[in-house]
């Protein structure tokens, strides 16, 4: 590690975190954790009161929790038609694999329907975005729940519509988490994001299955819409916007024991000119020019608060393409696409290995206290690459769950069998996907909004592809075959963590000195 070290001017990602009591960065804000300050990253505003990070925790949980409830309502309406896709087919008097193309109409539309809602968040914050793509998607559920008992062409499109309205869920929730929450705290937040995803996609089909049998496949979208309503009401009063665009400190590495230093920049904006000048004088600065005041509970209730009309919508739209070139971000999304597709694999072949969805359980392992660790070691800084040990494990669980998913079912073993199968196979996907995603988040922060359009888009192109092949295939090759094969491809993709651990750093420098984004900076 060199002596001096300016994160954003050397290697993306590289932070300050954790001074072990030698009080080289006493005078920047922190906190205290026994005989070590953990730095605040994003230093928060020294005077603004409307500044997310500087809210307190119950308000940031609760802006939380309306994003999971979000997250989870969006995530449970793509795979619940799995416990019906028979009554479907029969209804339709399709194919089985026709059914299944319903859902992949959902996935492509999701993938792509974020490049179309992302540069609304940029430009104009986060709440309009989650307001009005709530709003449009208990709308789809209730066309769905109509089209449900029509015809296939008309069910075909409310679904394609429903992935457009859903597709913020995979990349907003995400920036929220930046907006609203310091580095040493993403890592289990975006867990328990990861959770609240996976567990839509695990719930949704379980209890659809009972609501199916019980009612029909109507009542099924219905009582989605309804949550969704209920998640309207809460998110209207109680999640105020995120984004901020007033003045933050940004922490720069000192050099031994020399004077405290600090670089300023106006966050929210792409002006990158570093002005070196003192803590205390910046402190000073902001004092005189005075503190803006307090929004009131009314002012926060506004559909938008927040614009940045330097900012193009053309340059925002271009920008997840460019970021498609980074390797980090190309194996980030790669990877998340790959965990992501069991449940997209379980989801669309349920009904053809069991006629209604099984139930599911999986794990969430904090990452996060694995990268903490590395940073202890590493003299309390932080390299995003601390978290990819973790691979390791999520590649271990996945190929076990996999292979005894398969030959449980392929041998018709007890039903217990193919369950514990599962359970150990999404535990693996999900720190697969939570791991994908916060590795790619603390390689470019500054990017977070682009960075979730880039992966929902290669994410739900890898899922849509295994929509179109799954069932032939496994109709042709059985159920062992596939999931190793699977499996297989899943190892390879974990296999790159091993080359970006050791060379990682580099190539975010590399990217860095590149400046593919040349031209498109606001």
């Amino acid at each position: 590690m060199d002596d001096q070290i300016r994160p954003h001017e050397s290697a993306p990602g590289t932070e300050i975190l954790i001074d072990q009591g030698k009080q080289k960065y006493e005078e920047y804000q922190h906190v205290t954790r026994g005989n070590a300050q953990i730095l605040l990253v994003p230093q928060p505003s020294l005077t603004d009161p409307n500044d997310p990070l500087r809210w307190p925790r119950w308000k940031k949980w609760l802006t939380f929790a309306n994003g999971l409830f979000y997250a989870f309502n969006g995530a449970m309406t793509g795979p619940m038609m799995a416990g019906g896709m028979l009554q479907l087919s029969s209804s339709f008097g399709r194919p089985l694999a026709d059914i299944t193309y319903s859902n992949g109409a959902t996935l492509i539309c999701q993938g792509f329907g974020t490049l179309l809602w992302m540069p609304l968040a940029v430009k104009f914050g986060r709440r309009p975005v989650y307001l009005t793509s709530n709003l449009l998607m208990g709308i789809a559920c209730v066309w769905l729940a109509i089209a449900s008992e029509k015809t296939y062409p008309v069910f075909v499109l409310a679904r394609a519509f429903l992935g457009l309205w859903e597709a913020p869920i995979e990349a907003i929730v995400p920036s929220t988490v930046a907006d609203i929450f310091f580095l040493h705290e993403r890592g289990e937040k975006i867990s328990i994001y990861g959770l609240s995803v996976l567990g839509g996609n695990e719930i949704g089909p379980l209890v659809s299955a009972y609501v199916i049998q019980s009612l029909s496949m109507r009542w099924a979208f219905f009582i989605v819409a309804i949550c969704i309503g209920v998640n309207m009401i809460t998110m209207f009063f109680l999640m105020p916007e995120t984004k901020f665009t007033g003045y933050r400190p940004v922490l720069v590495a000192v050099e031994n024991d020399s004077s405290i230093r600090d670089d300023l920049k106006p966050i929210g904006s792409e002006h990158r000119e570093n002005v070196a000048i003192d803590l205390r004088e910046d402190i000073i600065e902001q004092e005189r020019s005075g503190s803006p005041e307090k929004k009131t509970f009314v002012q926060q209730l506004a559909y938008y608060s927040t614009t940045e009309s330097q900012l193009s919508l053309f340059k925002i739209f271009l920008r997840p393409f460019v970021l498609m070139a980074f390797p980090t971000v190309l194996w980030a999304s790669v990877l998340y696409g790959m965990s992501l597709s069991w449940n997209v694999i379980l989801g669309s072949t349920v009904a053809q290995l069991f006629g209604v969805e099984a139930p599911r359980a999986y794990l969430s392992i904090p990452i996060h206290r694995v990268a903490t660790y590395f940073t202890i070691r590493n003299d309390g800084i932080r390299e995003p690459e601390m978290r990819l040990p973790t691979c390791i494990v999520a590649a271990a669980l996945t190929t076990i769950g996999a292979v005894i998913s398969g030959v449980t079912y392929h041998y018709k073993t007890h039903w217990s069998g193919p369950i514990i199968g599962f359970a150990v196979l999404s535990a693996g996907a999900q720190m697969g996907a939570t791991l994908s995603m916060s590795y790619a988040l603390d390689c470019h922060k500054e990017l977070s909004a682009e960075l979730m359009v880039t992966v929902s888009c290669l994410k739900s192109t890898v899922a849509w592809i295994w929509t179109w092949c799954i069932n032939d295939w496994l109709d042709s090759n059985g159920t062992i075959v596939v999931f190793v094969t699977v499996a297989c491809l899943n190892m390879v993709v974990y296999g790159i963590a091993f080359i970006l651990h050791l060379r990682g750093k580099q190539m975010r420098i590399w990217i860095h000195k590149k400046n593919f984004l040349s031209g498109l900076e606001f």
